[in-house]
Protein backbone atom coordinates (compact mmCIF):
# COMPACT_ATOMS: atom_id res chain seq x y z
CA UNK A 1 0.00 0.00 0.00
CA UNK A 2 1.32 3.38 -0.97
CA UNK A 3 1.43 6.05 1.66
CA UNK A 4 0.10 9.36 0.18
CA UNK A 5 0.63 12.90 1.11
CA UNK A 6 -2.06 15.11 -0.04
CA UNK A 7 -1.18 19.20 0.93
CA UNK A 8 -4.98 20.96 0.44
CA UNK A 9 -5.14 24.57 1.02
CA UNK A 10 -9.01 24.82 0.77
CA UNK A 11 -9.19 26.16 -2.82
CA UNK A 12 -11.45 24.21 -5.23
CA UNK A 13 -7.59 24.42 -7.74
CA UNK A 14 -6.49 22.36 -4.84
CA UNK A 15 -9.06 19.45 -4.96
CA UNK A 16 -8.01 18.65 -8.39
CA UNK A 17 -5.44 16.48 -6.73
CA UNK A 18 -7.88 14.87 -4.93
CA UNK A 19 -9.75 13.76 -8.58
CA UNK A 20 -6.26 12.23 -9.65
CA UNK A 21 -6.24 10.26 -6.55
CA UNK A 22 -9.79 8.46 -6.88
CA UNK A 23 -9.00 7.78 -10.62
CA UNK A 24 -5.45 6.40 -10.36
CA UNK A 25 -5.75 3.93 -7.15
CA UNK A 26 -8.35 2.26 -5.31
CA UNK A 27 -8.62 2.64 -1.51
CA UNK A 28 -6.90 -0.76 -1.12
CA UNK A 29 -4.24 0.86 -2.82
CA UNK A 30 -3.21 3.90 -1.06
CA UNK A 31 -3.42 5.24 2.37
CA UNK A 32 -3.87 9.07 2.22
CA UNK A 33 -2.72 12.15 4.74
CA UNK A 34 -4.51 15.25 4.53
CA UNK A 35 -2.62 17.82 5.24
CA UNK A 36 -3.19 22.10 6.07
CA UNK A 37 -0.20 24.76 6.58
CA UNK A 38 -1.49 28.13 8.29
CA UNK A 39 1.35 30.04 7.72
CA UNK A 40 0.34 33.39 9.22
CA UNK A 41 0.63 32.46 12.52
CA UNK A 42 2.35 35.86 13.66
CA UNK A 43 -0.79 37.62 13.18
CA UNK A 44 -2.29 35.46 16.01
CA UNK A 45 -1.34 36.57 19.68
CA UNK A 46 -3.02 33.89 21.71
CA UNK A 47 -3.37 30.13 21.86
CA UNK A 48 -7.43 30.64 21.83
CA UNK A 49 -6.48 31.78 18.29
CA UNK A 50 -4.40 29.37 17.14
CA UNK A 51 -7.53 26.83 18.45
CA UNK A 52 -10.09 28.44 16.63
CA UNK A 53 -7.83 28.58 13.34
CA UNK A 54 -6.66 24.81 13.80
CA UNK A 55 -10.65 23.74 14.15
CA UNK A 56 -11.35 26.13 11.26
CA UNK A 57 -9.02 24.34 9.40
CA UNK A 58 -9.94 21.03 10.45
CA UNK A 59 -13.59 21.43 9.15
CA UNK A 60 -12.19 21.81 5.51
CA UNK A 61 -10.24 19.00 6.15
CA UNK A 62 -13.20 16.76 7.28
CA UNK A 63 -14.87 18.17 3.54
CA UNK A 64 -12.36 17.26 1.69
CA UNK A 65 -11.92 13.78 3.77
CA UNK A 66 -15.89 13.02 2.69
CA UNK A 67 -15.12 13.30 -1.33
CA UNK A 68 -12.41 10.11 -0.55
CA UNK A 69 -15.27 7.10 0.93
CA UNK A 70 -14.06 4.08 1.37
CA UNK A 71 -10.05 5.29 1.79
CA UNK A 72 -7.98 5.42 4.84
CA UNK A 73 -7.64 9.02 5.90
CA UNK A 74 -5.38 10.97 8.40
CA UNK A 75 -6.28 14.22 8.71
CA UNK A 76 -3.60 17.19 9.68
CA UNK A 77 -3.24 20.55 10.82
CA UNK A 78 0.16 22.46 11.39
CA UNK A 79 1.51 25.68 11.61
CA UNK A 80 4.70 27.43 9.78
CA UNK A 81 6.35 27.61 6.25
CA UNK A 82 4.10 25.68 4.37
CA UNK A 83 7.25 24.30 2.10
CA UNK A 84 9.13 23.06 5.02
CA UNK A 85 5.94 21.13 6.57
CA UNK A 86 4.71 19.54 3.64
CA UNK A 87 8.44 18.13 3.23
CA UNK A 88 8.79 17.13 7.27
CA UNK A 89 5.46 15.56 7.13
CA UNK A 90 6.92 13.27 3.79
CA UNK A 91 9.53 12.30 5.80
CA UNK A 92 7.63 11.46 9.38
CA UNK A 93 5.05 9.40 7.62
CA UNK A 94 7.58 7.43 5.32
CA UNK A 95 5.46 9.08 2.41
CA UNK A 96 5.73 7.03 -1.01
CA UNK A 97 4.03 10.03 -3.13
CA UNK A 98 3.22 13.65 -2.31
CA UNK A 99 0.59 14.89 -4.80
CA UNK A 100 -0.50 18.45 -4.92
CA UNK A 101 -1.63 20.65 -7.32
CA UNK A 102 0.47 23.75 -9.29
CA UNK A 103 -1.43 27.07 -9.63
CA UNK A 104 -1.18 28.42 -13.80
CA UNK A 105 -2.52 31.80 -12.62
CA UNK A 106 -0.74 34.91 -11.43
CA UNK A 107 -0.74 37.37 -8.76
CA UNK A 108 -1.20 35.76 -5.43
CA UNK A 109 -1.65 32.11 -6.45
CA UNK A 110 2.11 31.98 -7.51
CA UNK A 111 2.68 31.59 -3.95
CA UNK A 112 1.15 28.35 -4.34
CA UNK A 113 3.55 27.18 -7.91
CA UNK A 114 6.68 28.05 -5.61
CA UNK A 115 6.14 26.14 -2.55
CA UNK A 116 5.36 23.41 -5.05
CA UNK A 117 8.80 24.38 -6.66
CA UNK A 118 10.44 23.83 -3.25
CA UNK A 119 8.87 20.51 -2.52
CA UNK A 120 9.80 19.06 -5.75
CA UNK A 121 13.48 20.37 -5.39
CA UNK A 122 14.00 19.11 -1.65
CA UNK A 123 11.57 15.99 -1.26
CA UNK A 124 12.96 12.76 -0.86
CA UNK A 125 10.23 10.63 -2.25
CA UNK A 126 7.91 10.87 -5.90
CA UNK A 127 6.51 14.94 -6.44
CA UNK A 128 3.42 14.41 -8.73
CA UNK A 129 2.15 18.14 -9.63
CA UNK A 130 -1.62 18.52 -11.45
CA UNK A 131 -1.89 21.45 -13.44
CA UNK A 132 -4.77 23.54 -12.38
CA UNK A 133 -6.70 23.98 -15.24
CA UNK A 134 -5.79 21.29 -18.40
CA UNK A 135 -7.47 22.04 -21.36
CA UNK A 136 -8.63 18.71 -23.30
CA UNK A 137 -6.08 18.92 -26.19
CA UNK A 138 -3.34 19.33 -23.45
CA UNK A 139 -4.47 16.87 -21.18
CA UNK A 140 -4.96 14.47 -24.30
CA UNK A 141 -1.51 14.88 -25.82
CA UNK A 142 -0.35 12.42 -23.81
CA UNK A 143 -3.35 9.42 -23.82
CA UNK A 144 -3.71 7.10 -26.55
CA UNK A 145 -7.02 7.17 -28.41
CA UNK A 146 -8.00 3.55 -28.95
CA UNK A 147 -9.90 3.72 -32.42
CA UNK A 148 -10.62 -0.09 -33.20
CA UNK A 149 -13.63 -2.01 -31.90
CA UNK A 150 -10.86 -5.43 -30.96
CA UNK A 151 -7.37 -4.34 -30.08
CA UNK A 152 -4.84 -5.18 -27.31
CA UNK A 153 -3.40 -1.71 -25.57
CA UNK A 154 0.10 -1.72 -24.19
CA UNK A 155 0.48 1.05 -21.06
CA UNK A 156 3.22 2.24 -19.99
CA UNK A 157 3.33 3.41 -15.63
CA UNK A 158 2.66 6.88 -14.58
CA UNK A 159 6.57 7.64 -14.03
CA UNK A 160 7.69 6.95 -17.92
CA UNK A 161 7.08 9.61 -20.76
CA UNK A 162 4.72 7.08 -22.94
CA UNK A 163 1.17 7.04 -22.44
CA UNK A 164 -0.16 5.69 -18.90
CA UNK A 165 -3.91 5.88 -20.02
CA UNK A 166 -6.24 5.48 -23.05
CA UNK A 167 -9.52 6.44 -24.29
CA UNK A 168 -11.84 3.94 -25.16
CA UNK A 169 -14.20 3.95 -28.47
CA UNK A 170 -17.66 5.14 -26.89
CA UNK A 171 -21.09 6.29 -28.25
CA UNK A 172 -24.11 7.39 -26.80
CA UNK A 173 -26.25 4.84 -25.17
CA UNK A 174 -25.68 1.59 -23.94
CA UNK A 175 -22.01 0.47 -24.14
CA UNK A 176 -20.53 -2.97 -23.86
CA UNK A 177 -16.52 -3.56 -22.91
CA UNK A 178 -14.81 -7.03 -22.37
CA UNK A 179 -11.39 -6.85 -20.93
CA UNK A 180 -8.84 -9.43 -20.43
CA UNK A 181 -5.85 -7.78 -18.23
CA UNK A 182 -3.08 -10.00 -19.60
CA UNK A 183 -0.36 -8.11 -17.65
CA UNK A 184 -0.45 -5.48 -14.67
CA UNK A 185 -3.52 -3.77 -12.86
CA UNK A 186 -6.14 -1.77 -14.54
CA UNK A 187 -8.66 1.30 -13.81
CA UNK A 188 -11.25 2.21 -15.94
CA UNK A 189 -12.57 5.05 -15.30
CA UNK A 190 -16.06 6.33 -16.77
CA UNK A 191 -16.90 10.57 -16.76
CA UNK A 192 -19.24 13.09 -17.81
CA UNK A 193 -17.47 16.69 -18.93
CA UNK A 194 -17.60 19.48 -16.69
CA UNK A 195 -17.76 22.94 -18.40
CA UNK A 196 -15.48 24.31 -15.43
CA UNK A 197 -12.28 23.92 -16.80
CA UNK A 198 -13.18 22.24 -19.90
CA UNK A 199 -11.99 18.77 -18.41
CA UNK A 200 -14.19 14.89 -18.46
CA UNK A 201 -13.88 14.81 -14.69
CA UNK A 202 -17.54 15.48 -13.48
CA UNK A 203 -19.35 13.01 -11.85
CA UNK A 204 -22.03 10.81 -13.20
CA UNK A 205 -25.41 11.56 -12.42
CA UNK A 206 -27.16 8.52 -13.05
CA UNK A 207 -25.76 6.59 -10.32
CA UNK A 208 -23.68 4.48 -12.30
CA UNK A 209 -19.88 3.28 -11.07
CA UNK A 210 -17.37 6.00 -11.80
CA UNK A 211 -14.40 3.24 -11.41
CA UNK A 212 -13.89 -0.57 -12.53
CA UNK A 213 -10.49 -2.26 -11.45
CA UNK A 214 -9.00 -5.36 -12.50
CA UNK A 215 -5.81 -7.26 -12.09
CA UNK A 216 -3.52 -9.52 -13.96
CA UNK A 217 -5.78 -12.66 -15.53
CA UNK A 218 -9.22 -11.25 -14.52
CA UNK A 219 -11.83 -11.12 -17.36
CA UNK A 220 -14.67 -8.79 -17.30
CA UNK A 221 -17.34 -7.86 -19.21
CA UNK A 222 -18.62 -4.11 -18.21
CA UNK A 223 -21.77 -2.56 -19.02
CA UNK A 224 -22.41 1.56 -18.88
CA UNK A 225 -24.20 4.04 -20.06
CA UNK A 226 -22.79 6.97 -21.82
CA UNK A 227 -24.69 10.73 -22.05
CA UNK A 228 -23.70 13.56 -23.44
CA UNK A 229 -22.88 16.88 -21.19
CA UNK A 230 -22.59 20.11 -22.98
CA UNK A 231 -22.99 18.90 -26.16
CA UNK A 232 -19.76 16.57 -25.27
CA UNK A 233 -19.91 12.82 -24.74
CA UNK A 234 -18.56 10.98 -22.00
CA UNK A 235 -15.21 9.78 -21.88
CA UNK A 236 -13.81 5.41 -21.27
CA UNK A 237 -10.29 6.02 -19.73
CA UNK A 238 -8.17 3.14 -19.07
CA UNK A 239 -5.58 4.25 -16.94
CA UNK A 240 -2.14 2.26 -15.44
CA UNK A 241 -2.27 2.96 -11.77
CA UNK A 242 1.34 1.71 -11.46
CA UNK A 243 3.84 3.91 -10.99
CA UNK A 244 6.82 1.77 -13.24
CA UNK A 245 5.21 -1.26 -14.37
CA UNK A 246 3.27 -1.87 -17.77
CA UNK A 247 -0.20 -2.88 -17.91
CA UNK A 248 -0.93 -4.79 -21.32
CA UNK A 249 -5.10 -5.77 -21.93
CA UNK A 250 -7.41 -6.40 -24.67
CA UNK A 251 -10.50 -5.50 -24.64
CA UNK A 252 -13.88 -6.05 -27.01
CA UNK A 253 -16.20 -3.06 -27.70
CA UNK A 254 -19.92 -3.18 -28.32
CA UNK A 255 -22.69 -0.84 -28.61
CA UNK A 256 -26.15 -1.49 -28.04
CA UNK A 257 -29.50 1.09 -28.72
CA UNK A 258 -31.20 2.24 -25.42
CA UNK A 259 -34.45 -0.12 -26.58
CA UNK A 260 -32.28 -3.42 -26.29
Amino acid sequence: MRRVLLPIDGTARSLKAVDLIKSLYTPEDVSIVLLMVREDTETMYSEEELQKSKAQLKSTLDAVAGQLPGYPVRKQVVFGRAGDQILECAEQDEIDIIVMTKSTKTGLSQKIGSVAAYVVKYAKCIVMIVPENMPREKSAGNVLKCRHMDDIVTLSGQMSFRSSSCLLPVQAGKCVYSITVLEGKLRLNHSAYDPDGGTWSAPLQNGQPEHYDLKKGEEREIRLEAGIAFRQLDQIEVVNPSMTSPLKFHYIARFESLEE
